[in-house]
């Protein structure tokens, strides 16, 4: 067994010369043989070992016994452990979570805690090949696909498998040959867990009457699979560059043109990867959230939306699927205007420079949308900047009459979380520029001109 786990390591790049290994050890047989193994290949890759338990305490004196082996089996080894006791059932029940969650969310902190404080590079855990076949079951059972079905794998992130290509009788007959008689946890004997259920009656029942290899067979689906994983992985990220159309802090917008030309498959994985780049976790969304932004994208309604777990809003707008972690609170503003002024809007991190000169002094009227000219002749009422209000009408330049600013938006399709963004030049209420888009007919330099008002808009660049 030590020369399988050692080309298991090997295969799959587990272990550097070097690192400093955390291995979680509850003190049943799986954790023992994990750190008994990986003390015998300290020397030949160079590594520090470190042990570290979390008393869960489901099960009073004998977690505490538990506790009490792990610190024994340590000393005799001269490996330094990290022992720590934890109320899980107090915090599964203020988290709303069930007992095995609450657990393995606590144990992670704890080892993340530890890595931290040694400097530790690898997480080693004692999942082996009976773990991988019960998952690959559970998750068939409660239906996902293929990437649901590569279960358990050998490496994540700082997260190390050095057993999982070992069987639990392996790893028993480990126990016995060198004699290190592990703790046995009593709950793990009874079928009040699914998992349990799945362990003790599902499998055992499935190698007497199908296939007494299910075990190895379940385990080389899982290698199976992982490989068709990667391959489809690697096709959606090179997808999702495509399809993407901007990305900035908490907001990616995605072409749903580009995307409606891809295969399902390839969807569904985009906008796995969307929600991933946007909150930083993977598996945030289940099978039924990608089916809600399917409908969504389908539907293609602009201003649409769908709330998803932590917190990710999806919406569509026009030819754009936005997923973003922005809320949409709107933020309103108003500010009056100098005929010679330069002014910071802070709500939408922008500038407002004016002036106003004679006709004559003009050289010409700029082409740039961001800088406007106006008769200030007919400015009566008072100049100011401000965002959009209910009921704003305007006249759009060469056109005969005014229309609904909500309609004007519409036609030039701007997304409706940008509206609120877009500023509006007045005089008074009425409205004489749409910031980058339209000035006001009434307002125009005419023939007749004599006083000009010249207005330059500009984006703050980021300090």
């Amino acid at each position: 067994m030590l020369n399988k786990v050692k080309k298991t390591i090997k295969k799959y790049n587990l272990i550097d010369i070097g690192d400093k290994i955390i291995v979680a050890v509850s003190g049943g047989p799986d954790s023992i043989a994990l750190l008994h193994i990986l003390h015998h290949l300290r020397e030949e890759f160079e590594v520090q070992i470190y042990a570290a338990h979390l008393n869960h305490n489901f099960r009073g004196i004998e977690a505490q016994m538990d506790a009490q082996y792990v610190e024994n089996f340590c000393e005799e080894l001269k490996i330094l452990s990290f022992i720590k006791s934890m109320d899980v059932p107090k915090y599964a029940k203020e988290q709303g979570l069930s007992a095995e969650e609450a657990g393995r969310v606590l144990r992670y902190e704890f080892f993340e805690e530890i890595a931290e404080g040694v400097g530790a590079t690898k997480i080693a855990v004692a999942h082996n090949q009976n773990d991988q076949a019960e998952t690959v079951l559970m998750r068939l059972l409660r239906g996902t696909g293929i990437q649901g079905l590569t279960a358990i794998h050998h490496e994540r992130g700082k997260i190390v498998r050095p057993l999982l290509n070992v069987s639990r009788k392996e790893i028993e007959s480990y126990c016995l040959e060198h004699q290190l008689s592990p703790r046995i946890d009593e709950t793990n004997l009874e079928p009040i867990y699914h998992r349990n259920k799945i362990r003790l009656e599902l499998i055992p029942y499935l190698e007497e009457h199908y296939n007494p290899n299910i075990i190895e067979g379940l385990a080389k689906t899982a290698e199976i699979l992982k490989k068709d994983n990667e391959f489809m992985e690697e096709a959606a990220r090179a997808a999702y560059e495509q399809v993407m159309l901007g990305e900035v802090q908490g907001c990616l917008e995605l072409s749903v043109e580009g995307i409606n030309k891809l295969h399902a498959s390839l969807q569904s994985r985009i906008f796995r990867l969307a929600s991933e780049n946007l909150v930083g976790k993977k598996e945030s969304l289940e099978y039924k959230h990608i089916q809600s932004i399917i409908d969504l994208m389908q539907k293609n309604e602009t201003g649409k939306k769908i709330l998803l777990p932590m917190g990710i809003l999806v919406k569509t707008s026009y030819n754009k699927i936005i997923f973003t972690t922005k809320t949409e609170e709107e933020a309103n503003f108003y500010y009056n205007l100098l005929e010679k002024d330069h002014l910071r809007i802070e709500e939408i991190k922008g500038e407002i420079l004016t002036q106003v000169v004679m006709r004559e002094d003009m050289k010409g009227i700029s082409r740039d949308k961001y800088i406007k000219c106006f008769d200030y002749d007919k400015v009566k009422e008072g100049l100011n900047v401000r965002n959009r209000r209910e009921g704003d009408r305007f006249w759009p330049l060469g056109l005969t009459g005014s229309k609904k600013l909500k309609d004007f938006f519409i036609d030039y399709k701007i997304d409706r979380d940008k509206r609120n963004e877009i500023p509006l030049v007045c005089d008074g209420e009425e409205i004489m520029w749409v910031v980058g888009y339209r000035i006001s007919e009434k307002y125009k330099v005419t023939e007749e001109t004599s006083s000009v008002l010249m207005v330059e808009y500009k984006k703050v660049l980021k300090e």
